[in-house]
């Protein structure tokens, strides 16, 4: 299973990468490329990224211990979960918005405001998914 969690965490990766560099450049090309048709792709390959990103996090938090009431909690439970609800939170906001983006209501702020969260949660999830994928296939 080492070979496909690398795949897979270099697929994540590079999607994070890909997200966050253009996230930033975008607003420096103008007409020079319809950043519309890359957010069109960029958007197809978070949706793969952020599915499975949360199948590996669930995953991860289900196969994590749950500290007794008398136990403090443990970085690896902490990790856990944090990376599970980033994870299934900027999903969320993703699909919605996606949802939106494809049913032609864009155009307003708050998509917008929301498209701007979503571009900077993303990568920061996947990244850190990745990474963390990374380490447990080098370990194994």
């Amino acid at each position: 299973m080492s070979p496909l969690k690398k795949l897979v965490c270099v697929y994540m990766l590079g999607t994070a990468v890909a997200v966050a560099v253009f996230f930033i450049v975008s607003t420096f090309l103008g007409n020079v490329v319809s950043a519309l048709v890359v957010w069109h792709v960029l958007d197809v390959l978070m949706l793969i990224g952020l599915a499975t990103a949360l199948a590996f996090n669930i995953h991860h938090k289900v196969h994590v211990s749950v500290p007794d009431g008398n136990q403090a909690v443990t970085r690896a439970y902490l990790e856990a979960n944090a990376t599970f609800y980033l994870t299934l939170g900027v999903s969320l906001v993703f699909l919605y918005n996606w949802f939106r983006f494809l049913n032609g209501s864009e155009g307003d702020v708050t998509n917008d405001i929301i498209w701007i969260i979503v571009d900077t949660m993303a990568p920061t999830a996947l990244g850190v998914t990745g990474c963390r994928l990374w380490r447990e296939s080098s370990r194994a």
